[in-house]
C-alpha cells in the first residue's frame, strides 16, 4: 500500500494540467475585460440621464433617440473604420505601419485575425498583443461611444439629427481613432507601449502617461464640443440683448443626479478596466486604480459643491455632479501611477478647474447645456498635466515599465510633463481642427441646425411624434387613449 502511494506521489504532474491553468488564466482576462466593456456600455446610460434631466422638458425624447443612436451608429462605424484607423498595422500601399494612422482590418478584414507568430486565436490587432480576441474590440468601442456622446450634450436642443449623424461618424470612424492611434497603439508616435520591431519612424520618448483617456477620450470629445457649440450657436432665449445669460433651468433635476451616480458606477469599468487584464499582478493595479478613481470623484465633489457655495450662496445639484464627473475625468490620465492622496488632490484640482471655465465658456456667449467642454476639455487637460506631476516611481513601473520616467514631483524631472503637455496641446489641435472642418462645413451646408420655429416647438414635437411624457391629457380616464 505503501509503495503505491509512493508511486503515485512521484508519478509527473500531466502536462494537460499546465496547459490548463494557463488558459483558466486567460479566461480570467478576456472576462474582465468583457465585465469592464458592460460597465462602460452602461455609461450610455448616464449620460443618457443625465443629458435628459438638464435638457427642457421639449427636447427629452430627443436627447434620448441621440444617445442610443450614439451606439447604433458608433457599432457600425468602428466596425468598418475606427477600429482599424485605430489599432491596425500597415499603410495603403502594403507599407510599414506608422505613427498617425492605421490602415488594416476595416470589418475585420485582412488583418484582424493574422498575426506575426502564435495561433491566430490568440491575436486581435495585426501584431500579437498582450491582450487578445474580440473582448479588445468590444471594450475599446465602448470607449469610443464615450467619446462621441460628450459632444451630444453640448450641441442639445438645436442640433439637426443629419447633423448628429455626420458629426457621430466622424467622430467614431476618424477624429477620434486617430489619436488613439497616436497615444494606445504599439505603432503610434506618442505612444509608450511603441514595439520598435514592428513600428517605424519619428517617435517621442518617453511616451505619453494617458492610462484611460484624459486626453484620448475626453479631451478628444470636449474640444470637440467646445467648437460644435460655438459653430452652432446658443439656443433661442440664453442670451439677452446685452449678452447676459438666461438660466435654462433643468427639467428633472433628480435624472442629473441618478444620471451622475450610473456615470461614477461605469467609471470603474472604464480606469480599472483599462488594465486590460487580472494576472501577471494586474489585478493589484486594477483594485488601487478603483480606489483613486473612488477618491478623484469624491475631491471633484468637495471642490465644485464648496466653489458653488462661495459664488452662489446656496448648494446646487449640477455643480456638483459636474464636479464628480470633472474629478473622474481628471484622474483617467495618472490614476495608475498616482498614490490614492494624489488621486485625491487631481480630482480636487479638476473640480475647481471645471467650475470656473464653465463660467468662463460663457461668459464668452457659448451655450454648452451640459458643461460638456468645462468637464472633459478642462477636466481632461488637468488630468495630462497631473498625469506627469505626480506619478510615482513605483506605481509608474508597476504599470508601465522601468524605462517610463515618474512625475516631476517625485524627482523625475520634468521629461514626463512636457511629453504629457505636448500630446494635450497635440489632442487639442486636432479635435479642434477636424471639428472646426466637419462642423463649419454642415453649417455652411445649412444642414446643421434645425429652424427657430422647430426650436420653439421642441424637437420631441416637431421630430419626433409627440412628447416624452404623457400628462394625461391624451387619455380618458379609465386610461385608454383618446
Amino acid at each position: 500500500m505503501e509503495n503505491a502511494t509512493d508511486a503515485i506521489a512521484a508519478a509527473p504532474v500531466p502536462e494537460f494540467e499546465a496547459t490548463a491553468y494557463a488558459e483558466f488564466s486567460g479566461i480570467i482576462d478576456h472576462l474582465w475585460l468583457m465585465i469592464a466593456a458592460f460597465l462602460v456600455f452602461l455609461m450610455q446610460a448616464g449620460f443618457a440621464m443625465l443629458e435628459t434631466g438638464t435638457v427642457r422638458q421639449k427636447n427629452a425624447k430627443n436627447i434620448m433617440i441621440k444617445n442610443v443612436m450614439d451606439l447604433v451608429v458608433g457599432a457600425f462605424v468602428w466596425w468598418g473604420f475606427g477600429f482599424p484607423f485605430a489599432y491596425g498595422g500597415g499603410d495603403y500601399s502594403g507599407g510599414p505601419a506608422n505613427g498617425f494612422i492605421g490602415a488594416q482590418g476595416f470589418f475585420f478584414i485582412n488583418g484582424y485575425d493574422s498575426c506575426e507568430g502564435g495561433h491566430p486565436s490568440e491575436c486581435l490587432y495585426p501584431i500579437a498583443p498582450s491582450i487578445d480576441s474580440f473582448a479588445g474590440w468590444l471594450f475599446q468601442w465602448a470607449f469610443a461611444a464615450t467619446a462621441t456622446t460628450i459632444v451630444s450634450g453640448a450641441v442639445a436642443e438645436r442640433c439637426s439629427f443629419i447633423g448628429y449623424l455626420v458629426y457621430a461618424t466622424f467622430i467614431t470612424g476618424f477624429i477620434y481613432p486617430v489619436v488613439v492611434h497616436w497615444i494606445w497603439s504599439p505603432y503610434g508616435w506618442l505612444t509608450a507601449f511603441r514595439d520598435p520591431s514592428i513600428a517605424s519612424g519619428a517617435w517621442v520618448s518617453p511616451g505619453v502617461v494617458d492610462f484611460a483617456g484624459s486626453s484620448v477620450v475626453h479631451m478628444v470629445g470636449g474640444c470637440t464640443a467646445l467648437v460644435a457649440a460655438a459653430i452652432l450657436g446658443p439656443r433661442i432665449g440664453r442670451f439677452d440683448a446685452n449678452g447676459n445669460m438666461k438660466a435654462f433651468a433643468p427639467h428633472n433635476a433628480a435624472f442629473v443626479g441618478l444620471g451622475t451616480l450610473i456615470l461614477w458606477f461605469g467609471w470603474y469599468g472604464f480606469n480599472p478596466g483599462s488594465t486590460l487584464a487580472l494576472s501577471g499582478g494586474f489585478v493589484l493595479l486594477a483594485e488601487k486604480v478603483a480606489v483613486g478613481t473612488t477618491l478623484a470623484a469624491s475631491g471633484g465633489g468637495f471642490a465644485a459643491i464648496l466653489m458653488c457655495f462661495i459664488k452662489y450662496r446656496h448648494l446646487d445639484l449640477p455643480p456638483l455632479c459636474n464636479g464628480i464627473l470633472a474629478g473622474l475625468v481628471a484622474v483617467c490620465s495618472g490614476v495608475a501611477v498616482s498614490e490614492p492622496w494624489a488621486c485625491f488632490v487631481i480630482g480636487l484640482i479638476g473640480g475647481l478647474f471645471e467650475f470656473w471655465f464653465a463660467i468662463a465658456i460663457q461668459k464668452m456667449k457659448i451655450d454648452d447645456p451640459l458643461d460638456a467642454a468645462a468637464v472633459h476639455f478642462g477636466g481632461g487637460f488637468i488630468g495630462m498635466l497631473c498625469g506627469g506631476l505626480f506619478g510615482s516611481r513605483i506605481n509608474t513601473t508597476a504599470a508601465y515599465s522601468e524605462d517610463q520616467p515618474c512625475g516631476a514631483f517625485f524627482g523625475c524631472g520634468g521629461s514626463q510633463f512636457a511629453v504629457n503637455l505636448l500630446a494635450a496641446v497635440m489632442v487639442m489641435i486636432w479635435s479642434m481642427g477636424m471639428g472646426t472642418i466637419v462642423f463649419g462645413a454642415m453649417r455652411l451646408a445649412g444642414i446643421l441646425r434645425i429652424s427657430p420655429e422647430e426650436e420653439s416647438m421642441g424637437l420631441d414635437v416637431s421630430h419626433h411624434g409627440g412628447a416624452a411624457y404623457d400628462d394625461g391629457k391624451n387619455h380618458d380616464s379609465s386610461g385608454f387613449e383618446k
